[in-house]
């Protein structure tokens, strides 16, 4: 494990198990932002000794997840509105390139029937998420629908690196969710992504994927204003 990224699927060690579990505590926000917590919080609930536990922490640290407090334990990271912003923009440049690129190679019928039952699949289970009313169970089914197209490339290094990097989306996409109409619209967003891609339609692919993801910046403001407390107030914008 590297800087929290886990490659191949060899059996995980125990510190990444941990990683894992606590990095899906804090971006379902069952640990909110700002929250304090300590080291014998994660060894009790993963029923894990301090080794692995620390290793997680030092690398959800890295990831700047988790803030270290000197002698007093440590908290939960605030989300920082121009880390959102960052990530999304780099996250933005890979992914319309990867659609754009699976467009190109969609009229390819290997290729095609791969990719459509994937996606299809993907957009059932989003569905049954609204229906369910699920926001936790529904970002895991978004994450994954990103996920088909990075896959499909095979470019292992872009997978890692983008889901690494949804870590400082997801809380903010978390909070957007618990509006039920919020995920009706992402499906349909998903929906445009995917008939744009089997179609062919680079450019077409490349907009819609673009428009997706450019979406989270006009929730932000909304979000930030409903929940203030999870935001840190003093790292600025980026513009």
């Amino acid at each position: 494990m590297i800087a929290g990224i886990s490659y191949g699927e060899a059996k995980k060690t125990l510190g990444e198990q941990a990683y894992e579990s606590i990095r899906e505590e804090i971006l379902s926000l069952r640990l909110h932002p700002g929250q304090t917590v300590y080291e014998s919080d994660f060894t009790r609930m993963l029923n894990m000794s301090r080794t692995p536990v620390r290793e997680a922490v030092r690398a959800l640290s890295m990831e700047r997840l988790i803030e270290v407090l000197p002698q007093r334990g440590m908290k939960i990271a605030l989300i920082s509105e121009r880390q959102v912003e960052e990530t999304r923009f780099v996250r933005e440049s890979l992914e319309v390139s990867a659609v754009a690129c699976l467009a190109d190679k969609s009229d390819s019928p290997e290729v095609r029937a791969n990719l459509e039952e994937a996606l299809h699949r993907s957009l059932e289970e989003q569905r049954r998420c609204v229906q369910q009313e699920d926001a936790v169970r529904f970002l895991h089914a978004d994450d994954q629908f990103h996920q088909v197209f990075l896959q499909a490339l095979g470019n292992i290094t872009l997978a890692s690196i983008v889901s690494q990097m949804r870590g400082h989306l997801n809380r903010v996409r978390m909070l957007s969710l618990f509006e039920p109409e919020a995920m009706i619209q992402l499906v349909r967003e998903h929906e445009q992504i995917v008939e744009a891609v089997l179609s062919a339609d680079t450019d077409q692919a490349a907009r819609a994927m673009r428009a997706h993801l450019g979406r989270l910046m006009e929730d932000l403001p909304i979000v930030k204003a409903r929940y203030p407390d999870y935001f840190d107030a003093s790292d600025g914008t980026a513009r």
